[in-house]
């Protein structure tokens, strides 16, 4: 399972956001209930603003292990700021919906948005840490 630190501070490094999430793998003191696998920093550069976003990937072995991690952690505080923890999805053609209700936005469909929700055309992964 992969977890999402949504707009973590600039200066943060990978050990970072281990030393962060490790108090919450451990229920006593020597019992562990899961593994995190790797960390990484996920950097985004908007194409139309320039605007740069800095988020958290956090890889751990198992769905309970991510549960508990999202339990404790969202809202908390992290190197000043508090962060927004998620569970990560990948879209693919597999699992997106708005393929499966295509025709419902078709062009003659009055209800259409007039622009994208999403930012996903506009925005490039700059690099990962």
């Amino acid at each position: 399972m992969i977890i999402f630190l949504k707009n973590i501070p600039v200066d943060t490094r990978p050990q970072d956001i281990e030393e962060f999430v490790s108090p919450c793998m451990r229920v006593g003191v020597f019992f562990r209930v899961g593994r995190m696998l790797k960390a990484e920093i996920l950097v985004i550069r908007d194409g139309n603003t320039k605007k740069i976003e800095y988020h958290g990937l956090i890889y751990v072995d198992s769905e309970k292990t991510g549960q508990r991690l999202i339990k404790k952690l969202n809202g908390k505080i992290f190197k000043n700021r508090a962060v927004e923890i998620r569970q990560y999805y990948s879209r693919s053609w597999h699992n997106d919906r708005r393929l499966k209700y295509a025709d419902r936005y078709s062009k003659n469909n009055k209800e259409k948005r007039l622009k994208p929700r999403r930012r996903v055309r506009r925005e490039k992964i700059v690099q990962l840490m």
